[in-house]
């Protein structure tokens, strides 16, 4: 057994190296010992805690008795105190913590740990300053993850919000976990920081921290995996981990990920821990859930909403990824540019909602027909597109387009929704330096070259369509220029009454003669004015002089006026109040204009056509259709709308002339110009022999070479006051003179506006 002195040596052992001050005392208050960090408190030299102190003498009495009472009735107290600091008189405030020990000999050993509350008060400042600092880094780090949740892209929040967790709470690795969606029994790891390796990937489920976090979708904190039951810790052992703690970033029902610390000692983790990383998974949850809306916006802004094809921006992005396929390949792609023929036709007689609807199902076509892994994309109206890959060359491109060309003429037999059977398209085939802007450029000349060759057919691109859309674009502002300046003129061609010889009417032909070029033919300026837009300018101003000029002639002649209109200007809603305004300005009666039309114009634009001439018709204008027998038949349109004033056999039939079956079948159009009560007109009359087959027939009036060739205006109006006769009579003297194939060869009449 221990005496008080053995006690006092024991604990003297232990107590000499601690920071606090420690005292041991009697019963009486008579210090038995005071370690060294005691003596340096009272301010007394280490030599002196051996001599004959009281702790009277440390406190004062009053402060010790009241303690030792106390200790002595409940065997601790604990509390402020002052210590006396014995070279200064300062009295240093301290915090007392008082214990009873029993000794030996019954007489009982009060131990006194004393802290200066100086230092205690310096910890409290030193833990709030900590505190405070911690604060502002975490809410540092905040403010950047949330900058970044708004601005930045996901992977790069996610690698920041590992560095910041890593970082903040002092750990040696912090990592951003998912699902694999290859695999669900891994875990990929998207994000990482710290102590390497980066494991490509981990065990899902219970084989490893995250995956049990992200099973149960709760926060789950392992502070030593030796007492660890709830999942394997086979993973964290062997990256040489003994703590985590895994936080789920939320998405909706289930967890997106979840964001991990690791340490590789054992480690009690705070609430304040486990806050900051549930801040930072809020902050990636807010960035994930804005980022899937874009994503679904920008899908949603990337389609059709009509044919829920993709749109023209995706198609866009669709060429440059083919083109970079295939230049980093070495292979080629093409582009395919669709355009529906005559879709306008649907549109305009069956209505918008049938023309949506057309258009629906004309995409259906396009995507069962593509191949596989090809793109077809909507443009917008009735234009599509397809992006192909791996082309080998024209003929294989050639096969594609007329596999779509054959599929969107197939009729379905059981499909009573409108569809398209006829399509234009134009081909473009890559080179190692062709851009998506170049590559869609050609394709739309090769379309154009298409459609003039024919509808529904495919042409692929080459270096003429750059010459020929060079000479367009040249001519389009030539032709706006030559407008305004004045540099057109009309040349005037009778009709010729086979009856009585009198010329019946003028026919208004445009004429261009360019500064530089020379003589562009009608065909090619007209086709520019209505491809750029300036066949309305173009036709009101032909409108516009040859009814001036019809006004002059009025004085010595009662002949007639006809002027081309273009489809175009027919299908315009202000053509009709154009048309009375130009015969309100001049003074012209209605009943001596004469509008002629083709009967393919006709056909391409049914209802609005049909309101408009009949309209024109009510005001008294006559109506011509030209070129009968040319195109589509247009019996069923003469019976349904009876507007016309005129009918004009193609010259195409006139040109077999004289001969059995042609004379009947021009025969045949006059009994039906006699029919529906209009007047017949034969056009492109070259020889004698032709003009006597006319008449044969019973045709009524007659247009051609023969007859007379288009003429200025002032030759016109001296034509008209010597009269026809004479000039018949001319005519047909120099008809006898000539050659018919030859004539038919030299002086082919020039195509009309």
């Amino acid at each position: 057994m221990q005496n008080e002195t053995e006690t006092v040596e024991l604990l003297r052992s232990v107590f000499d190296g601690s920071p606090d001050s420690i005292v041991l005392t009697d019963s009486a208050g008579q210090v038995l010992y005071i370690n060294p960090a005691g003596t340096a408190l009272a301010g007394m030299p280490q030599s002196f805690a051996g001599s004959n102190l009281s702790v009277r003498d440390l406190f004062g009495g009053s402060d010790y008795d009241d303690l030792a009472q106390v200790v002595a009735q409940s065997g601790q107290w604990c509390g402020p105190g002052h210590i006396h600091h014995g070279p200064t008189g300062q009295q240093i405030p301290v915090q007392i913590s008082a214990f009873a020990i029993e000794s030996i000999d019954d007489d009982p050993i009060t131990a006194l740990i004393i802290r200066d509350y100086r230092e205690v008060e310096y910890e409290q400042w030193r833990a709030a300053v900590d505190a405070l600092e911690y604060r502002a880094a975490e809410q540092q780090a905040v403010a950047g993850l949330s900058k970044l949740a708004l601005d930045g892209k996901l992977g790069e929040l996610l690698e920041a919000a590992t560095a910041a967790a890593s970082t903040l709470m002092g750990v040696n690795r912090s990592m951003i976990t998912r699902i694999s969606p290859s695999d669900a029994d891994l875990l990929t790891v998207e994000a990482f920081a710290g102590k390497p390796p980066r494991p490509p990937h981990l065990p899902a489920g219970t084989w490893s921290l995250m995956g049990y976090s992200l099973l149960t979708n709760e926060v789950v904190i392992c502070e030593n995996r030796d007492y660890e039951t709830r999942f394997s810790t086979v993973a964290m052992a062997s990256y040489g981990f003994r703590s985590g703690v895994c936080v789920p970033i939320p998405a909706g029902a289930h967890a997106w990920g979840a964001l991990s610390v690791h340490s590789v000692k054992n480690r009690v983790y705070t609430d304040r821990d486990i806050a900051f990383l549930q801040t930072v998974t809020g902050i990636l949850s807010a960035a994930i859930r804005r980022l899937d809306l874009d994503r679904q916006l920008h899908e949603r802004s990337m389609r059709d909403a009509l044919t829920g094809l993709p749109n023209r921006a995706h198609a866009y992005e669709c060429i440059d990824a083919s083109l970079a396929r295939a230049n980093s390949a070495g292979t080629t792609m093409a582009v395919l540019l669709i355009d529906i023929d005559d879709f306008k036709i649907i549109n305009d007689s069956l209505g918008h909602d049938a023309g949506d609807l057309a258009l629906i199902r004309f995409a259906e076509r396009l995507v069962a027909t593509s191949r596989p892994d090809d793109t077809v994309a909507r443009l917008g109206g009735d234009e599509f597109l397809v992006v192909c890959d791996g082309i080998v060359g024209a003929d294989d491109v050639a096969v594609i387009a007329r596999t779509l060309t054959d599929a969107i003429g197939r009729a379905h037999v059981f499909d009573k929704d409108p569809a398209p059977l006829s399509a234009s398209i134009g081909v473009a085939i890559s080179d190692c330096t062709t851009t998506r802007q170049e590559l869609i450029r050609r394709a739309d000349l090769a379309m154009y070259r298409a459609k003039e060759t024919g509808l529904g057919g495919h042409a692929v691109f080459d270096q003429s369509d750059v010459y020929d859309a060079e000479r367009t674009r040249a001519l389009s502002v030539d032709l706006r220029t030559g407008l305004s300046r004045g540099n057109l003129t009309l040349v005037y061609q009778p009709l010729v009454d086979l009856t009585t010889g009198a010329i019946d009417a003028m026919e208004a032909l445009a004429r261009w003669q360019h500064p530089t070029l020379g003589a562009i033919g009608p065909s090619e300026f007209i086709a520019i004015a209505e491809r750029t837009g300036l066949v309305g300018e173009l036709g009101e101003w032909a409108l516009q002089t040859a009814c001036e000029q019809a006004v002059s002639w009025r004085e010595f002649s009662d002949v007639g006026i006809r002027v081309n209109v273009s489809a175009l200007q027919l299908r315009d809603p202000d053509f009709v109040s154009q048309v009375a305004e130009i015969l309100t300005r001049t003074g012209l009666d209605p009943a001596s204009l004469g509008l002629e039309i083709t009967e393919t114009v006709w056909v391409s634009d049914t209802a609005r056509v049909a309101g408009t001439l009949s309209t024109l018709h009510e005001m008294g204008v006559k109506i011509v259709l030209d070129d009968l027998g040319s195109g589509h038949s247009s019996i069923n349109y003469l019976r349904r709308y009876p507007v016309f004033d005129c009918f004009k056999i193609d010259k195409s039939f006139i040109a077999d002339l004289p001969g059995t079956r042609p004379e009947a079948m021009v025969s045949a159009m006059v009994m039906l110009a006699r029919a529906f009560d209009v007047t017949c007109v034969g056009e492109g009359v070259e020889t004698a022999a032709q003009l006597d087959a006319l008449r044969r027939c019973g045709c009524d009036v007659a247009q051609g070479f023969l007859l007379g060739l288009p003429i200025a205006a002032d030759k016109a109006l001296s034509l008209l006051m010597a009269g026809v006769s004479h000039q018949s009579t001319q005519v047909r003297r120099s008809a006898a003179r000539r050659d018919g194939s030859a004539t038919a060869a030299c002086l082919r009449e020039p195509p009309r506006t």
